[in-house]
């Protein structure tokens, strides 16, 4: 099981963005890139299309997209859980080998409960579920004290952290999944997707789910 104090190799924002800028892509590369954009978002229909107008076959077999699509869906809606035991179901191993996926899941389950008003049941999760995490880390304890801290305003969504109820967050746990998914399952990630969502969620460079044991937390394109 990986520690939370592995270090992997950073990138920067800026350092990723100018290795793309210099990479020139052909026509039938491109395509493979978009076919993988597609199954990596679980665009099922639309990856069935591309394939019919390009001739490029996707990597997995697309009726996998199915249970990709589920998990997508649940943590989208705020039941995390449901996405969580969906993803135990169809990966194994993921979240037993990425310790920060499973914190940031955990951490959403506990915005989820304080978002409904549930403080009892907030808090008693953030004991039994987090608290060792907490100690674990320090990126995790100060991820779990200001969800915490949301407890303390009456109006949470107003306070100064407000964003953690932003469908943004959600958003950026949904990627987190989905790239981790890609990653476990050998899909080529590098290009395809990570560009795209640094623009949709800027804070995604700072995440750590990404990290692997020897490996930089983005793919190199060298």
């Amino acid at each position: 099981m990986m520690s939370y104090d592995e270090k992997p190799e950073d990138v920067t924002k800026e350092e990723w963005m100018e290795k793309l800028n210099n990479v020139h892509i052909q026509r039938a590369d491109m395509n493979r890139l978009i076919m993988n954009y597609l199954v990596t978002e679980g665009f099922k229909e639309a990856a069935e299309k591309f394939r019919m107008e390009s001739g490029i076959e996707p990597s997995v077999d697309l009726d996998s997209l199915d249970e990709r699509i589920k998990i997508r869906e649940m943590i989208l809606k705020g039941q995390i859980q449901e996405a969580i035991s969906l993803i135990n179901s169809l990966h194994p191993e993921l979240l037993d080998t990425n310790r920060y996926l499973y914190f940031h899941l955990q951490q959403q389950h506990l915005i989820e409960l304080i978002r409904l008003r549930e403080t009892e049941a907030a808090l008693e999760f953030a004991q039994s579920q987090l608290a060792e995490q907490g100690e674990e880390s320090r990126e995790c304890l100060t991820e779990m004290e200001r969800t915490l801290a949301l407890l303390a305003f009456d109006n949470p969504e107003e306070s100064p952290f407000g964003d953690l109820l932003n469908m943004m967050q959600r958003q950026k746990v949904r990627v987190c999944v989905c790239v981790c998914v890609c990653l476990g399952t050998k899909l080529s990630v590098t290009l395809n997707i990570l560009p795209w969502q640094i623009h949709a969620c800027p804070t995604l460079c700072d995440c750590r789910c990404f990290q692997t044991s020897g490996h930089s937390r983005f793919p190199s394109m060298s």
